[in-house]
């Protein structure tokens, strides 16, 4: 029940995303973020995924503030590489459906 719970919170989230909405992600300790781009993106809307707290969100276009590094890692099961950009981030903040990560 509780991932059937957390996938529903996060399409949620998605939606308020891509509306355009304000939301703010903030914790007591760094969240270690992932930045992919998004080869399905069809429109535009959803170039980027954004990936933390084991929650994937999609962005148009992103503002990182904080030092960033790339990490390459090799999946087994897909038979390659995932490339990312990384970060330990203090706030993950969606307006307009763009990210700005402090």
């Amino acid at each position: 029940m509780e991932n059937k719970e957390l996938h529903s919170t996060s399409s949620v989230l998605q939606n308020f995303i891509t509306e355009g909405r304000k939301l703010f992600f903030k914790e007591n300790k760094p969240i270690f973020v992932k930045i992919r781009f998004n080869h399905n993106d069809v429109d535009g809307t959803k170039k980027w995924r954004i990936i933390f707290n084991q929650k994937e969100f999609y962005t148009n276009e992103i503002f990182i503030e904080i030092p960033c590094k790339t990490e390459s890692k090799f999946i087994e099961n897909l038979g390659g590489y995932q490339h990312h950009i990384v970060c330990n981030a203090n706030i993950i903040y969606f307006k307009e459906n763009i990210c700005t990560i402090k």
